[in-house]
């Protein structure tokens, strides 16, 4: 790399009021990188254009090149395959007569012959920082917008990973006779760009485009580059208050003491709901309301004022108004209070009276040390201690090592109730509010190492800093999984997101780019999120994509089918040896292939030698398991229907299946999803054992989540190894094609 050409180059154009360099410089820049650009001279005159084509000989390309020439191709500003003294005299007078007072000179390059247009290009996202782009070129670009994100500094695994993930990914095979894409010199050439983006902050733009395949090597046939002084190499934090202090986030979601301040027996306050919550969910701690008044609330004794509290409680939980915020942070901080939950909205969500407000209890929270979550937000609860602090709703859900943190207080409840509804055991539950100090990213932080949490859902409306985001959620998701339901992504959700919390929301295509990059699952409902976490949380990672569908019904297992082909998933085979032991299970006109169509035989023991039989199969990875459960007979043990048309409960012989499906997925670390034929409602298993069967509603769901789970384990293990593990010659990826809610967006 030439370091010093390129600053000169930079700085010149800096230094002369350039609001870009011209196509000379930006290529001279991207050769200085190690770019591959073409053979040329840049001429001021018809004789230096004739001795410049004989010099490079051949057919040429002959381009207008001025610092305020950018879109030459809408001005006819560029000529390709001109060959000839004759022809080039003649193009270098058109082109000095069509660009007018703004030609500086012509470029006259060697003709790239290369019949594949890609394109590579830098951009700066004001939420996320600088971001590399890689897709097809020429006027593809903007008619099919094949172009995928990653975020700068990209890892070998990412740039590898960024040429797998648009769709023509196979056009840097071999093509129409022309040899694959050399990789490494593809992938150099992404590389450089990010570099770029680093050395020169200055630097707001960069396209390439188009970048041509010569043979199998990429060359910058076009290139531009835009400056902006106040381009930066990355997002700041935009929190109000300097983090200057630890958050002490284990006060906030384990605490041992809490003192409620603004406490009451009216349950129809947030004081009351709140107290009330807490005793119902039996939290193993000591509680301390507080109220001026004094008195006894659900039969414990209150106090008059923090100060008359017998010991300094770990964490505050605010039920009092906004404009009392200040004085009682005040009062925790004199008390020696490590953290506080504000309740309270009329904040920065309401516009900028509010904005100066929060700003004001965060920088008295700071000066105090107390670590400040909230306000405008719901409580939250941790079965860690049986700690459930919601106001005014009440959440007592099955403890379980599923987690879930949310930028919307009203959706937190729908989703841990969903959890309860479907026996989905949860460890914590957190509304981040305003995030005026605590943002949902530093908690997903304290998750990471938490060890009763073993995945994590969030619920995001919008990023603030999206450097934070990306680094917390890249650490995490090597450990543990992270889903995510975001809002806001579309223009119309954006302004609501924003009206809402005083969130501003990102570049959608940059948040998925990020998430993709940082091993996130990203999901677009609530029962989406749900089954992902849920999957995610308590069943294995298959090893490959191989799939098997058991089912007791030809139709679900055609719908399984169609299901696993819409995504990177592929039907197992089966070897002999299954087959040969189905058949002597089965009637002799069961399906004898994959679907596994057990023809109604698959109850009682036949399915659950059936169903080992193909967990245990070394040609199978994972395994969707159908109609074995719910399914409504005279033999339902006297089970009912529910108002919501569920079943109530599983039957002992259901039971004891799920039982073996545990069993199973412990002894071969296979996942075995399972789908109903009819919805059961039924509370938490408990089978003692790591893994616990998840039982989603439709193949649909199931074969979207082992889609995502192999994904994730694919990611997993390139974080580990540095190396995305597969070959494209072998198997479809994981990472080719997007999610099928995406797709439908």
């Amino acid at each position: 790399m030439d370091a010093d050409r390129a600053r000169t180059l930079v700085l010149e154009a800096i230094d002369s009021g350039k609001p870009a360099l011209d196509e000379v410089a930006s290529k001279a820049l991207l050769a200085a990188y190690g770019v591959p650009v073409p053979a040329g001279a840049l001429v001021t005159s018809e004789a230096e254009a004739l001795a410049a084509a004989a010099k490079l000989g051949g057919r040429l390309a002959m381009k207008a090149v001025g610092s305020q020439i950018h879109h030459k191709t809408e001005g006819a500003l560029v000529v390709l395959g001109v060959s000839g003294a004759e022809a080039v005299a003649e193009t270098y007078r058109a082109l000095r007569q069509r660009a007018g007072d703004a030609l500086e000179g012509v470029l006259v390059e060697k003709m790239i012959s290369g019949n594949r247009e890609l394109m590579v290009g830098l951009n700066r996202d004001p939420v996320f920082g600088p971001v590399v782009a890689f897709g097809l070129g020429g006027v593809l670009t903007e008619v099919l917008g094949d172009i995928a994100l990653a975020l700068v500094p990209p890892s070998e695994r990412d740039v590898a990973e960024l040429l797998e993930v648009i769709r023509s990914r196979r056009i840097l095979g071999a093509f129409r006779g022309s040899p694959p894409v050399d990789r490494a010199a593809l992938s150099a050439v992404i590389r450089a760009l990010s570099q770029i983006a680093l050395d020169f902050p200055e630097i707001a733009e960069i396209d390439v485009n188009p970048l041509l395949v010569e043979g199998d090597q990429p060359v910058a046939a076009d290139a531009l580059v835009i400056l902006s002084a106040g381009a930066r190499p990355a997002s700041p934090s935009t929190a109000p208050v300097a983090r200057g202090f630890p958050r002490d986030l284990g006060a906030v979601l384990s605490p041992a003491s809490v003192a409620i301040v603004g406490a009451s027996d009216d349950i129809r306050k947030w004081g009351g709901s709140a107290l009330r919550n807490l005793l119902e969910g039996g939290y193993q701690g000591t509680i301390y309301p507080v109220n001026p008044r004094g008195g006894v609330f659900f039969g414990i004794k209150s106090y008059t004022s923090l100060a008359e509290v017998p010991e300094p409680p770990d964490l505050a939980l605010m039920a009092v108004g906004g404009h009392q915020v200040k004085g009682v942070l005040e009062d925790c901080g004199r008390r020696g209070v490590r953290a506080a939950v504000v309740l309270a909205a009329g904040f920065s969500e309401t516009g900028a009276e509010g904005a100066a407000l929060e700003r004001d209890i965060s920088q008295t929270a700071a000066d105090y040390g107390i670590t400040l979550l909230g306000p405008n937000c719901m409580g939250l609860l941790s079965n860690e201690r049986r700690f459930h602090a919601t106001g005014l709703v009440a959440l007592h859900p099955p403890k379980g090592k599923l987690s879930f943190i949310s930028q919307s207080g009203s959706l937190g409840p729908s989703v841990v109730n969903t959890c309860e509804r479907r026996g989905i055991g949860v460890d914590k539950f957190v509304s981040v509010g305003n995030e005026a100090q605590v943002s949902a990213f530093d908690v997903l932080d304290y998750m990471r190492d938490d060890p009763h949490t073993e995945g994590i859902m969030m619920y995001l409306e919008g990023i603030e800093d999206g450097r934070h985001f990306f680094e917390a959620a890249r650490r995490t998701t090597v450990h543990k999984p992270v889903v995510v339901l975001r809002g806001g992504l579309t223009e119309s959700g954006g302004r609501a997101a924003a009206s809402h919390t005083g969130a501003m929301a990102g570049s959608a295509e940059v948040y998925r780019a990020a998430a993709r990059q940082a091993g996130v699952v990203t999901c677009g409902t609530v029962e989406e999120l749900v089954d992902m976490g849920a999957c995610l949380t308590y069943l294995p990672l298959p090893r490959g994509r191989r799939v098997a569908i058991v089912t007791n019904g030809g139709g679900p297992g055609v719908l399984a089918t169609d299901e696993v082909a819409l995504t990177d998933l592929e039907l197992a085979e089966t070897p002999p040896a299954l087959l040969a032991a189905l058949d002597e299970l089965l009637p002799p006109f069961w399906s004898r292939r994959n679907p596994f169509d057990l023809v109604a035989a698959g109850f009682g023991d036949v399915g659950l030698l059936a169903l080992e039989l193909v967990v245990r199969c070394e040609a199978v990875d994972a395994v969707l398991a159908l109609n074995f459960l719910g399914v409504p007979s005279t033999s339902d043990e006297g089970r009912e229907r529910l108002r919501s048309g569920e079943l109530d409960g599983f039957t002992a012989w259901e039971l004891s299946l799920l039982e073996r499906v545990a069993a199973l997925m412990e002894e071969t670390g296979k996942p075995v999803i399972n789908v109903p034929d009819h919805p059961v409602h039924s509370p938490g298993l408990e089978l003692g054992g790591h893994y616990t069967p998840v039982v989603l509603s439709s193949p649909r769901a199931a074969a979207r989540a082992l889609d995502r789970m192999a994904w994730c384990a694919r990611y997993r293990q390139a974080a580990v190894t540095g190396v995305l593990p597969g070959s494209r010659s072998r198997t479809k990826s994981a990472l080719g094609r997007r999610p099928v809610h995406e797709l439908a967006r």
